[in-house]
């Protein structure tokens, strides 16, 4: 199709609808304008006709001849734009209005529609077998019919102009429902409790769809929070289990009498129980990052925090970080879960860097918005993988090389992120590595919880 929208579609048919009305309506006026005027055209011509073929054969018997009883008519009778021709019973012109001697008709028969062109003519027999032919030109006729047509193509110009504006207006506003149905579905939000695009619209066709969108989207919730209630409940089960298994196992590996063949396999055990066990934490933070009241939180206190703490559990790679971040930026979150995305984003810098190399906390402000980067000197992240580090449970090649991690890192800092109304983009860093910055909206008075 030539229009991709629906609105341009449904007013281009509009359009051709009222074109194609209007010529029909045109063509039929013409038309009947042009048989009214023959009409009137040929009933005068007759009544003319009819009067001068009586007034002759009454000459007739006064003068005696045809040629001078024609004349007589011709004298007494006078009609403007109309040219009267008498003929004897043989055909031959005897006297004309128009003065046209030896001129033969070529028209025989009564009242017929002329050539284009041509004059109308009617021709009447007198009863004593002269006849009377009347005849008037068509310019009157033509004229009042190419000046309607003229008149009715501006006039159709200018409905068409009309019927261009309001198609376009009622289109719109019979579709300006189903764009807001549209907006609503863009921007609705992944959280529980989003079962509806709206109210009815009072559009039959519309409301249908809007009907089976809320029974999708009804579907949809019922299932997610399904979903996510079963992660919650598995989560809190395994907690207690797994964290008495851990400490088990470090009983066991810290007892001195422990055979040393059974430390490599009870060491591969703690370390597949502690990957667990921050499967659960990490499940446990998804769930508290979809309900969660917000307040203003200093960004350059925790990045602060998370260089201290990143520092001390990891002092070899202390001269290794670099951060740069001003006294105060306020934003509106949740301490616990902006500090656990900034730590996980300085965490995987630090992990996947050797010693030497640089890992840059940053933290920055403008009036669109608090920004945090973390960047680092590695090996950087393959371009065809930058959107798949945020799903989950998925490891790239260099991920999968080191010891630990589940794959549910950067899923749940970005799903922390777009909980607070910001965004994570990955790129690469100036200084050769990786690049990940955090969009944040700055604290407002009136942030309270996120919309839904």
């Amino acid at each position: 199709m030539m229009f991709r929208s629906l609105a341009a579609r449904l007013s281009a048919l509009q359009q051709g609808v009222a074109t194609l009305a209007i010529v029909m309506c045109a063509a039929a006026s013409v038309w009947l304008m042009g048989r009214v005027l023959y009409g009137e055209e040929s009933a005068i011509l007759t009544e003319a006709a009819r009067r001068l073929a009586l007034n002759l054969d009454l000459e007739l018997k006064e003068e005696g001849t045809l040629q001078r009883a024609a004349e007589e008519v011709l004298a007494e009778e006078s009609a403007v734009g109309l040219r009267v021709d008498v003929y004897d019973p043989s055909g031959r012109l005897v006297a004309t209005s128009a003065t046209r001697p030896g001129a033969r008709n070529p028209f025989r028969g009564v009242a017929r529609a002329p050539d284009r062109g041509a004059p109308h003519r009617v021709r009447m027999r007198a009863a004593s077998g002269a006849q009377v032919e009347v005849s008037m030109s068509d310019r009157l006729r033509v004229g009042g019919t190419r000046a309607l047509l003229r008149r009715l193509i501006v006039a159709a110009v200018l409905i068409l102009l009309v019927t261009l504006v309001v198609s376009r207006w009622t289109v719109q506003r019979a579709l300006r429902q189903l764009a807001a149905m549209a907006d609503r579905a863009q921007n609705a939000s992944i959280d529980p409790g989003v079962r509806t695009l709206g109210g009815p619209t009072g559009i039959q066709e519309i409301d249908h769809l809007r009907a089976a969108f809320d029974r999708l989207l009804a579907r949809l919730d019922d299932a997610f929070q399904r979903e996510r209630r079963f992660a919650s409940d598995a989560s809190h089960e395994f907690r207690t289990p797994l964290t008495v298994l851990a400490g088990e196992l470090e009983l066991a590996l810290g007892n001195g009498t422990l055979p040393d063949a059974l430390r490599p396999g009870l060491g591969r055990a703690s370390r597949q129980v502690r990957a667990m066990q921050e499967l659960v934490e990490a499940l446990l933070l998804l769930r508290r990052s979809e309900a969660t009241g917000f307040e203003p939180v200093n960004l350059a206190d925790i990045a602060r925090e998370v260089v201290a703490e990143v520092g001390a559990a990891r002092p070899l790679r202390v001269p290794d970080l670099t951060l740069d971040a001003p006294d105060e930026v306020l934003v509106a979150g949740n301490p616990a879960l902006l500090s656990s995305a900034v730590r996980n984003l300085v965490d995987n810098a630090v992990k996947f860097t050797r010693a030497s190399q640089v890992v840059r906390l940053a933290v920055n402000a403008d009036p669109s918005g608090a920004c945090v980067i973390v960047e680092d000197a590695g090996q950087g992240i393959l371009e065809s993988e930058r959107d798949l580090v945020f799903d989950p449970f998925y490891r790239g090649g260099e991920a999968r090389a080191e010891e630990g991690g589940v794959g549910l890192g950067l899923p749940i800092m970005r799903r922390v992120v777009e909980a607070h109304g910001g965004s994570v983009t990955v790129g690469c860093s100036a200084l050769g590595g990786a690049r990940f910055e955090l969009k944040l909206p700055l604290w407002r008075r009136d942030a309270g919880r996120r919309d839904a």
